[in-house]
């Protein structure tokens, strides 16, 4: 079964969530385990390099008004 997906758990009428079955509920709980375990097998070990040139990438677009000199 798919995940349900916003549009089609909310009713158009009122603006509340309309109830979700045990079916609906065991696969949204599914995909949510799935996605934090993509989460928790993600390498961390070059994020400071990363990091480092986001804020570069990020400072050199903004030389009159740089955010993060110095972090990098």
């Amino acid at each position: 079964m798919s995940v349900v997906t916003a549009r089609e758990t909310i009713d158009p009428a009122t603006g509340r969530a309309r109830p979700l079955s045990a079916e609906e509920q065991h696969a949204r709980a599914e995909a949510f385990a799935r996605a934090l375990d993509d989460v928790m097998a993600a390498d961390e070990t070059d994020a400071d390099e990363v990091w480092a040139e986001v804020f570069r990438g990020i400072d050199e677009s903004r030389p009159h008004r740089p955010l993060f000199e110095g972090r990098y």
